[in-house]
């Protein structure tokens, strides 16, 4: 990627400010034109016009911006996409790589973060400290009876780099690990501190159900009525992965019912969750709002990864690259 001409990287999206603020980003200064835009696009019109002239783009992954072919195609010196998380669904990666332009993403700066906050919403829906506090803010003073976690089994649905963190620290709570994962490997499982079962199984003996798997059209859906019908009484559900992955309105039904002991939320199928969403009035689902991964330490990581992917791909030593085939063209 040398030349006199410096490549221009834009990064259409910095809504926080993250990447204006890191020092890192003078690396990219040094060998290509920066160009920073602070708030999202009003719409695809206005995407397009900021990244006409891109030659890499660096997308905030928290922004949800979206590059379907209509956006890639208004680029037409396009060579990168990276997005600053794991997730690339919103790139039309299939039409990047007919087009030779590298797709490339962050794996893991949020893992721990994200397992974290798991056991956050875990410990808030097991002894009931969201409504608790509402209750006092209201005046009144009724204590709510939890539940504990030690002795309970802890089911993850899907082993990835946040399950990886996320065992050892249900573990440390004397809680005991299963997982099911679509090859539901005993060795990969075993290497996490848990042991693979059906999912079935897992379904019908965890007391705590933690989603971790990719949205796509084999998980769209995955825990529905059928799966609830077959959950522990009392169960806990949590879920930081993608809304889309649970059909609400069988949740819905499953915590009116008392089937379920409560939800932990940070996804949901419509984001932001509608004025009128019932889980709004329910007092035994806690929420908050697709910020499991939020923290310094990992906006740091992530920030920092994302500069080193850009940097190395204009260095020509890609890496975290999702469509290797691009590099071919």
């Amino acid at each position: 990627m040398s030349g006199t001409i410096k490549q221009l990287v834009v990064i259409p999206d910095d809504i926080s400010g993250s990447f204006r603020s890191s020092p890192n980003v003078e690396r990219l200064r040094k060998v290509a034109s920066v160009e920073i835009h602070g708030a999202r696009a009003s719409g695809d019109a206005e995407l397009i016009e900021r990244i006409r002239n891109a030659t890499i783009i660096l997308s905030f992954r928290p922004a949800f911006t979206r590059f379907p072919k209509s956006v890639l195609d208004g680029a037409p010196g396009l060579r990168m996409v990276c997005i600053s998380g794991t997730g690339v669904e919103d790139v039309a990666v299939s039409e990047a790589t007919a087009r030779g332009i590298v797709v490339a993403n962050v794996p893991g700066p949020s893992n721990r973060a994200v397992a974290e906050h798991c056991l956050a919403l875990l410990f808030a829906v097991a002894r009931a400290i969201p409504a608790q506090d509402r209750s006092i803010r209201r005046g009144e003073w009724k204590a709510a009876q939890g539940i504990e976690l030690g002795g309970k089994v802890f089911g993850i649905v899907g082993v990835s780099g946040i399950s990886c963190e996320l065992a050892p620290l249900a573990r440390a709570l004397g809680m005991d690990v299963i997982s099911w994962s679509r090859n539901n490997d005993p060795a990969r499982a075993a290497a996490i501190g848990s042991r693979a079962v059906a999912l079935d199984d897992l379904l019908a003996n965890a007391d705590v159900i933690s989603l971790h798997v990719r949205l796509n059209d084999a998980t769209r859906g995955m825990i529905g009525a059928s799966q609830f019908a077959r959950m522990k009484h009392g169960a806990i559900l949590i879920n930081t992965a993608r809304g889309g992955i649970i059909d609400e309105a069988s949740l819905l039904s499953a915590l009116q019912r008392g089937t379920l002991l409560g939800a932990g939320l940070d996804v949901f199928d419509r984001e932001p969750l509608p004025a009128d969403h019932p889980f709004l009035k329910m007092e035994n689902v806690v929420m908050t709002p697709v910020s499991a991964w939020s923290t310094v330490d990992a906006s740091a990581r992530m920030i920092n990864q994302s500069i080193e992917n850009v940097a190395r791909f204009l260095g020509r030593t890609p890496i975290n690259v999702v469509n290797p085939k691009a590099l071919e063209a």
